[in-house]
C-alpha cells in the first residue's frame, strides 16, 4: 500500500488588523494539519484608513514581523511557503515602495491578492466545507455568502453544485468611511445618511438577488465574528447558525447605530467600531432586500481558506475540477447578459477544449486550457455594444468584470484572446497587448490561434459538426470531422485561420471529413 505524500509549507498574510503564519502539512483535503500558528495583532488599517498609505516606521515593522517568521519556518524545516497581501497593500497608494522594501529587507515576495480572488479562496473552503462536512445546506436550498471586508464585498449565491451568482463591489466598510469626513462621520445625522448610501450601493443587485429564492445567508470575516460576539455567542464553533431577527433585535436596539454607540456599549477600540458600523449596516441592508430562513456565521478567515486551498491546488484534487465548472457556468451567466448565441458559444468551448487537451505536449499546461474555455464563451460579448469593432467593446466587458476564481493576470489573457479572436495579429504595436508580461503574450498568441480554428468549426453557427478527433500525424495536425452537411464555409474558414495557427504552433493543420 503506497502512503499518501505529506505536503509541508507556510503561508504567511499581512493583513488590516493582523499579521499571521500557518505551518501546514497537507495529506488530503480532509486531512490538513496545522503545525503551528503564529499571529500579531496589527494596527494597518487604522492607519491606511486615516492616510491612505504606510509609513516608513509600519514598513519596518511588517519586515521586522517577517523576519522573526522566516525563523519559525527555519525552526521547522519548512522551505515551501507563500507570503500574500490583501487590502493593506492593495490599498497603500506607496504600494510599490512597501513590496519594494519587503523584499530588500527579508529576500520575499509578496503575492497581492485582488479582490476577486480574496473572495474566491475563502469561498472554495466555505462551500467544501458547508456542503461536504458540515451539511449546513442541501443540493435545493440557495444560499448566499457575503464577505464583507475593509477593502470590499463579495456577494455570492450557490444552489447545489451550481454557482448563480457572484458580484463584488470594491466598497468595503474602510472605502465606505473614506467617502466621508471627519466632521461628517461625527454628525447625528450620519447614521442615516450612511444607511441610505449603502441602500443604494446595493440596489441595483436586489431584484437579481432576489430571484434565487435564497434561503440562508452566510457571512464571514472579522467584524462577522465580532458581530456574533455582540449577539452573545463564542467563536468556538466554526459554523454557527441564528434567526435573522436576532440580528434585526440588535440594530434595533441602538436606534441608529453609530461608531461611538458601538464604543460606549462593548468597549471596543474606536478604529474598530468605525468598520465594524457600516458592516452591520451592510448586513441589515442584505437582509432586507432578500428576507432569509436563516443567518449562518463563519469563522474561516482569509487565511485559512488560502491555507487549505493552497494544498488542495498543488495536489490538483478533484474538488479544483468542480470549482472551475461552477465558474465555467458563471462566464456563461455573463455571457448570457450579452445575449450571445449560447449554443454556438458551446460549439467553440467544445472544440477549443478539444485542440487543447490535443496539444498539451506543445506547452500548453492545463490551466491554459480552462483559460482557453473561458475566453470561448465570452468571445462575443462586445456585438452587445456594437458588431463594429466588437472585439475591442468584449475587452472592456472583460476587463471591467470581475471573473470569479481568474486572477487579474488571467483576465488580461482572456480580454486579449477576445480582442484578437475574429481577427488582427497580437501585435506590441497594439495597447492593450504590449502591456503584457513575456508568459502573457505567449499564452495570448496559442490560445488566440486555437479559438480561431475552433470558430471556424461552427463558421455559420448551424452546429453542422456533430464530433471532431484530434490526431497528430508527421508534425501535422489533422482533424477530423462527423458530419451529414455541406460544411463549405466551415472549411474555407478553417484553412483561412489555419495559416495563424501553424505559425504559432510550427505545424500544419487539415481539416478532414471522416476519420471517427
Amino acid at each position: 500500500m503506497t502512503l499518501a505524500k505529506v505536503l509541508r509549507y507556510a503561508i504567511l498574510h499581512v493583513g488590516s488588523s493582523s499579521m499571521s503564519i500557518t505551518i501546514l502539512e497537507y495529506k488530503s483535503i480532509d486531512e490538513v494539519r496545522v503545525i503551528d500558528y503564529a499571529a500579531r495583532e496589527v494596527t494597518f488599517g487604522e492607519e491606511l484608513f486615516q492616510t491612505s498609505r504606510l509609513s516608513f516606521k509600519t514598513i519596518e515593522e511588517i519586515c521586522d514581523i517577517l523576519k522573526g517568521y522566516k525563523q519559525l519556518m527555519a525552526d521547522y524545516n519548512v522551505s515551501r511557503c507563500r507570503l500574500y497581501g490583501t487590502t493593506v497593500i492593495r490599498e497603500a497608494t506607496n504600494r510599490r515602495a512597501i513590496l519594494d522594501q519587503i523584499f530588500i529587507q527579508t529576500g520575499m515576495r509578496v503575492e497581492v491578492i485582488d479582490m476577486p480572488k480574496e473572495v474566491y479562496f475563502k469561498y472554495a473552503l466555505l462551500y467544501y466545507e458547508m456542503m461536504y462536512h458540515h451539511k449546513a445546506t442541501d443540493d435545493s436550498t440557495a444560499c448566499l455568502f457575503a464577505d464583507i471586508t475593509s477593502g470590499g464585498v463579495g456577494l455570492t449565491a450557490w444552489k447545489g453544485k451550481s454557482l448563480l451568482f457572484q458580484q463584488n463591489m470594491h466598497s468595503g466598510s474602510l472605502r465606505v468611511m473614506e467617502s466621508f469626513n471627519r466632521n461628517q462621520r461625527a454628525s447625528i445625522s450620519f447614521s442615516t445618511a450612511i444607511t441610505e448610501y449603502l441602500h443604494r450601493m446595493i440596489s441595483p443587485l436586489r431584484e437579481e438577488l432576489q430571484r434565487f429564492n435564497i434561503k440562508n445567508i452566510i457571512f464571514s470575516g472579522d467584524e462577522a465574528r465580532l458581530v456574533l460576539q455582540l449577539m452573545g455567542y463564542s467563536n468556538s464553533e466554526q459554523i454557527i447558525s441564528i434567526d435573522p431577527q436576532q440580528f434585526n433585535d440588535l440594530m434595533n436596539s441602538f436606534d441608529g447605530i453609530t461608531a461611538t454607540k458601538l464604543v460606549n456599549r462593548y468597549k471596543i477600540p474606536e478604529f474598530k467600531a468605525n468598520i465594524l458600523m457600516p458592516t452591520m449596516i451592510f448586513f441589515s441592508e442584505i437582509i432586507s432586500a432578500i428576507n432569509p430562513e436563516a443567518l449562518i456565521f463563519s469563522s474561516y478567515s482569509f487565511s485559512q481558506g488560502i491555507s487549505w486551498f493552497y494544498g488542495v491546488e498543488t495536489q490538483n484534487h478533484p474538488y479544483m475540477y468542480q470549482l472551475r465548472e461552477q465558474n465555467t457556468d458563471l462566464a456563461r451567466a455573463i455571457a448570457a447578459r450579452y445575449h450571445t448565441d449560447a449554443v454556438h458559444d458551446r460549439e467553440v468551448e467544445r472544440f477549443s477544449l478539444e485542440f487543447c487537451n490535443a496539444l498539451r505536449h506543445k506547452g500548453l499546461p492545463e490551466r491554459w486550457g480552462y483559460l482557453c474555455r473561458i475566453a470561448a464563451i465570452l468571445c462575443s460579448v462586445g456585438k452587445f455594444i456594437s458588431l463594429r469593432n466588437h472585439g475591442e467593446h468584449a475587452y472592456h466587458i472583460v476587463m471591467g468584470t470581475d471573473i470569479f476564481g481568474l486572477s487579474e493576470e488571467e483576465k488580461q489573457v482572456v480580454a486579449n484572446v477576445v480582442y484578437y479572436h475574429y481577427k488582427g495579429t497580437p501585435s506590441d504595436d497594439d495597447e492593450y497587448f504590449k502591456v503584457l508580461t513575456e508568459l502573457q503574450k505567449i499564452q495570448v498568441t496559442k490560445l488566440v490561434a486555437i479559438v480561431r480554428v475552433a470558430c471556424a468549426l461552427d463558421a455559420g453557427s448551424n452546429q453542422k459538426i456533430e464530433a471532431i478527433r484530434i490526431e497528430e500525424k508527421d508534425k501535422e495536425l489533422v482533424v477530423h470531422v462527423r458530419t451529414k452537411e455541406n460544411i463549405s464555409l466551415e472549411w474555407w474558414t478553417f484553412n483561412r485561420d489555419s495559416i495563424y495557427f501553424s505559425e504559432i504552433f510550427g505545424m500544419e493543420i487539415s481539416l478532414t471529413i471522416g476519420g471517427i
